[in-house]
């Protein structure tokens, strides 16, 4: 094994003890010791469709194919499967997609139609990142060219049915959100407002799950309330011992919570152990746990959710709730007393995007735009460009020819969790083009196990595989990662590198594991 590799696991394992996981709902990041949940591990039945297939008529040798079904029957037989398998999970009433359109009856859909084809028909809705050249993976929300063009005709053709308009629409897959769970909190200290001074604020907040006795969560989910500023949040279990630390540093500045690029801090006192247990990025449903697996939680233990806010013109007060789901008593005792859990590994890739060629901007220079993040970030930050680049066995050098506004990165890794793959994720920022997980490449063996050509940081899912797929300690994970300066909403300016803000990039992954005895 090449000496880079060691390091690069060893830096991965550094940058999660650290807290640098900027990302993203359950299972990133995580020590080999550490159990990490995994997003919406609940299996759901995959959206069922009534398209023709071929049949042979026997005895004779003449075949027949069934037509496509038109008008009403074309609703009951495709549309209907595909908006309940694909839709109805994210635009019933109370969920984030609500906001645009609510379907909660086929009068619903009818009134929506051309909405729904105009999504559908350009490839936006029901939105699916991973392409086919990743794994088969559950609750798979793609469609079909057959679908689609079914819907499309559908529409076109006046949205006929023949069901009744106030029939509910149920939805085929687990709920966007936990409902009824049995712990809701949110921020000890109230609301937190920022500042448009500070447009990327990373701020620690403390929830307090207030169990007496030891717990174990099955579900949870980081539920933001402003999400116009909510950029993502990490969420890290503290133990009682930490307490005395978190009051210290929660008085140290006004309003609730404390500044923590980085990490929490917490640490810092030299006593106690957290945990990462999730987090949340836009696209991310509850992380539940696959049956037999839970996260523990200790009595007198407190949640500290590392938000980050990022501020354009607006700073409003923030009351994002974190929300639990926890074993029964019953569910205890089938599990012996105690579950088994679940082990999370980083797989980063360095993140060097150089300007334009002739680009005067001072911040241009590398050197200037690595100060640059060590005075807005702090110095652990500042040096993981540098880190990441020697873990992956290459230096700023090998990026400087890449300056017609498109970059990329490629490194590879020793797996560092070996077990069944429950899932995988990829986090990027809004420069990202592209990003994918290789298993064992450039051999006989090689597999893809995600691919997004065409990276949207709205939607940064957890992707959980159909089959088995084990990794052992001597395989390899390939991380590639590919950005494009024109991609941005925002004028991206200067050498850009891996860091906190949303101006600043990443090439991130992480796969969560079932480890198998």
């Amino acid at each position: 094994m090449p000496e880079h590799r060691t390091v690069a696991s060893l830096i991965a394992r550094a940058l999660v003890v650290a807290g640098l996981a900027v990302v993203l709902a359950a299972c990133s990041g995580g020590s080999e010791n550490v159990a990490e949940p995994v997003a919406t591990t609940v299996a759901a039945p995959t959206t069922e469709t009534a398209e023709p297939t071929s049949t042979t008529a026997a005895p004779t040798t003449e075949s027949t194919v069934a037509e496509t079904p038109t008008g009403a029957a074309a609703f009951e037989q495709i549309v209907l499967p595909v908006i309940e398998g694909s839709c109805v999970s994210c635009h019933a009433a109370g969920q984030a997609g609500a906001d645009h359109f609510e379907l909660a009856t086929v009068a619903d859909v009818i009134a929506s139609a051309p909405e729904i084809r105009l999504q559908v028909a350009a490839g936006v809705m029901p939105p699916w990142p991973a392409s086919p050249l990743s794994v088969a993976f559950q609750d798979d929300l793609s469609l079909t060219d057959e679908q689609i063009d079914a819907i499309v005709a559908w529409v076109n053709e006046g949205a006929p049915t023949d069901i009744d308009p106030a029939t509910p629409l149920v939805s085929r897959r687990p709920p966007s959100r936990l409902e009824n769970p049995d712990v809701v909190m949110t921020a000890t200290g109230g609301p937190y407002t920022g500042s448009t001074s500070k447009p990327d604020d990373y701020r620690c907040l403390v929830f307090e799950p207030g169990n007496s006795e030891k717990e174990w969560i099955i579900a949870s989910h980081f539920e933001p309330d402003q999400t116009s500023v909510v950029h993502h949040g990490i969420v890290t279990m503290a133990t009682a011992e930490l307490r005395d630390r978190a009051a210290e540093l929660d008085a140290a500045e006004p309003g609730p919570g404390w500044t923590c690029y980085g990490g929490t801090g917490l640490r810092a006192a030299g006593v106690g152990q957290e945990f990462q247990i999730g987090g949340w990025a836009p696209g991310a449903e509850p992380s539940r746990r696959p049956e037999g697996y839970a996260t523990p939680l200790p009595p007198g233990a407190f949640i500290v959710v590392q938000i980050h806010y990022h501020y354009d013109d607006e700073t409003p007060a923030d009351l994002s709730r974190y929300v639990l789901d926890l074993a029964s008593d019953d569910e205890i005792e089938a599990a012996g007393g105690a579950f088994d859990e679940l082990t999370g590994q980083l797989y980063l890739g360095p993140a060097e995007i150089p300007c334009y060629e002739g680009d005067p901007e001072p911040l241009c220079d590398r050197t200037k735009a690595l100060e640059r993040v060590r005075t807005l970030y702090g110095d652990f930050i500042g040096s993981v460009p540098d880190l990441l680049n020697m873990a992956c066995g290459v230096t700023a050098a090998d990026f400087a020819g890449m300056t017609d506004g498109n970059a990329s990165s490629t490194c590879d890794l020793p797996v560092g969790n070996p077990g069944r793959i429950v899932s995988l994720t990829g986090h990027m920022h809004e420069l990202g083009q592209s990003v994918r997980i290789t298993l064992n490449p450039d051999t006989p063996d090689e597999q893809i196990l995600l691919d997004i050509p065409d990276w949207d940081f709205e939607w940064q899912f957890h992707y959980r595989p159909v089959d088995d797929i084990v990794i052992e300690r001597d395989d390899v994970i390939r991380v590639d990662c590919g950005w494009n300066r024109e991609r941005a909403p925002y004028e991206a300016v200067g050498y850009i590198l891996w860091a906190d803000g949303t101006s600043d990039e990443m090439c991130y992954t992480s796969i969560t594991t079932a480890p198998i005895d």
